[in-house]
C-alpha cells in the first residue's frame, strides 16, 4: 500500500465503532426500560402483598386481587428476558468496538511495513 492510500484509510471514520457507539445506546434504553418496569413490578407486588394472605387466597374469579396477581406475572414473564436482551446487545458492542481495534492494529502494522524501508535507509545512509 501506498503511504496515500494508508494516509486515506487513517483519515476515514470506521463504521464499526459507529455501530458499538448505537448498539451501546440501544442496550441502554433496552436496560433503562427493564429497570423502570422492575420498579413498577416491585410496586406493583408490594400493592398485592399488603393484603392478608387469607383473603388473596379467597379472591373469587375476575376480583381485582386475580387481576393484579396476574398482571404481575405477566410482567415478571417478559422483563426478564427483555433484560438479557439489552445486556446482550451492550455485549454485541464490544464485539464490533473490538473489531474496530483489530482494524487499527492492522493499518498501524500497513503503515509501519510501508515506513520501514524509509527508515532503514536512512539510518544506513552515510552520515555527511
Amino acid at each position: 500500500m501506498s503511504s496515500e492510500e494508508l494516509r486515506a484509510q487513517a483519515q476515514t471514520a470506521s463504521s464499526q465503532i459507529m455501530i458499538a457507539g448505537a448498539l451501546w445506546l440501544v442496550a441502554f434504553m433496552i436496560i433503562m426500560v427493564a429497570a423502570v418496569t422492575w420498579i413498577v413490578l416491585a410496586v406493583m407486588a408490594g400493592d398485592y402483598f399488603t393484603n392478608a394472605k387469607a383473603v388473596r387466597d379467597a379472591a373469587e374469579a375476575g376480583s381485582g386481587l386475580l387481576s393484579q396477581q396476574g398482571s404481575i406475572e405477566a410482567v415478571k414473564a417478559w422483563v426478564l428476558p427483555l433484560t438479557f436482551v439489552g445486556l446482550a446487545t451492550f455485549i454485541a458492542g464490544f464485539g464490533f468496538a473490538f473489531a474496530n481495534i483489530l482494524t487499527n492494529i492492522r493499518l498501524r502494522a500497513n503503515t509501519m511495513a510501508a515506513a520501514l524501508p524509509a527508515l532503514k535507509a536512512r539510518k544506513t545512509a552515510p552520515q555527511a
